[in-house]
C-alpha cells in the first residue's frame, strides 16, 4: 500500500471510530427493555452493533464500541466492573471478522467463549430435560461453522434478498456471541464475586433457559431491520473509496 493510501486508510479508520462511538455513546444511554436476571436494560445500542461491524470494520468498529461504552460510564455506571464493554466488543469482533473473510478467527473467538462458559461450574447444561441451554448459540455456531458464513461477504455485496439473509445471518451470529460473553461476565460478578452458588445458578439459568430465545431473536431482528437501511444508506452516500 502506497503512503497516500495508507494514510487515507488509517483516516478513514480514526473517523468511523470516531463517529461511531459517538453514536454508540448516544444510543447505550436510550434504555429499551429489561435484562433478565440483573438490574439492567438492553439500550438502542445494543441494535447498532451490526451496522457497526459492517461500516467500520474490525479494529474502527471495536475501538468505537469500547471508546463509547466507557465514556458513558460517567453517565450509566457500569454493571459488570467497568467490563461492561465485553460483550459488545465480542459482537462487533466476531461480525466484523466474519464479514472480513477471517472466518476462522471468528469461529476461534466463538468457539473459546462457547466452551468456557459450558465448562463454567456456574452454567447449566440442560435447559429442559434434555435440551441443552445453549441450543440457540449451538445452531447460531452451527451457522458460523457452515458454507453459509463463507457466503456472507458475497451476499452482502449481492444486494436484495441475498444481502438481508447474509446480514440477518450476521446479526444472528454476532447477538448469540455477545450473550455468551454477557452471561460469562454475570457468572463472574454474581458467581466468582458476589459469592453466588452454583445451584442458584441453576435455578436463575431454567427460569432464563425459556426467556432468552426471545430477547436474542428481537434483538436479531431489530439489528437487521437497523443494519439493512443504514448500510444501505452508507453505500449510496458515503465516497466511494469508503465503501465495501
Amino acid at each position: 500500500m502506497k503512503q497516500g493510501q495508507w494514510r487515507a486508510s488509517r483516516t478513514r479508520q480514526v473517523t468511523l471510530a470516531a463517529v461511531f462511538s459517538a453514536v454508540y455513546l448516544v444510543l447505550s444511554l436510550v434504555p429499551t427493555f429489561s435484562m433478565v436476571g440483573v438490574s439492567g436494560q438492553f439500550t438502542a445500542g445494543d441494535f447498532i452493533l451490526t451496522s457497526i461491524a459492517m461500516i467500520a470494520g474490525v479494529w474502527s468498529g471495536v475501538v468505537a464500541v469500547l471508546v463509547g461504552t466507557v465514556v458513558a460510564y460517567a453517565v450509566r455506571p457500569p454493571i459488570f466492573f467497568g467490563l461492561d464493554f465485553l460483550p459488545a466488543v465480542v459482537n462487533v469482533g466476531v461480525s466484523a471478522l466474519l464479514l472480513a473473510g477471517r472466518r476462522r478467527i471468528a469461529q476461534g473467538i466463538y468457539a473459546v467463549v462457547l466452551v468456557v462458559f459450558l465448562v463454567s461450574p456456574y452454567s447449566l447444561l440442560y435447559g429442559f430435560d434434555h435440551v441443552p441451554y445453549s441450543w440457540l448459540h449451538v445452531i447460531a455456531f452451527a451457522i458460523l461453522l457452515s458454507p453459509v458464513a463463507a457466503l456472507i461477504p458475497s451476499w452482502v455485496k449481492r444486494g436484495g434478498y441475498w444481502e438481508v439473509g447474509a446480514i440477518a445471518a450476521l446479526a444472528f451470529i454476532g447477538t448469540m456471541a455477545q450473550h455468551l460473553a454477557g452471561a460469562l461476565l454475570f457468572e463472574f460478578s454474581l458467581g466468582v464475586v458476589g459469592g453466588m452458588s452454583p445451584a442458584e445458578f441453576a435455578g436463575l439459568w431454567h427460569v432464563i433457559f425459556f426467556l432468552y430465545p426471545v430477547e436474542r431473536i428481537l434483538i436479531t431482528v431489530l439489528s437487521t431491520i437497523l443494519a439493512v437501511g443504514i448500510f444501505r444508506s452508507f453505500q449510496k452516500w458515503a465516497p466511494p473509496s469508503w465503501r465495501s
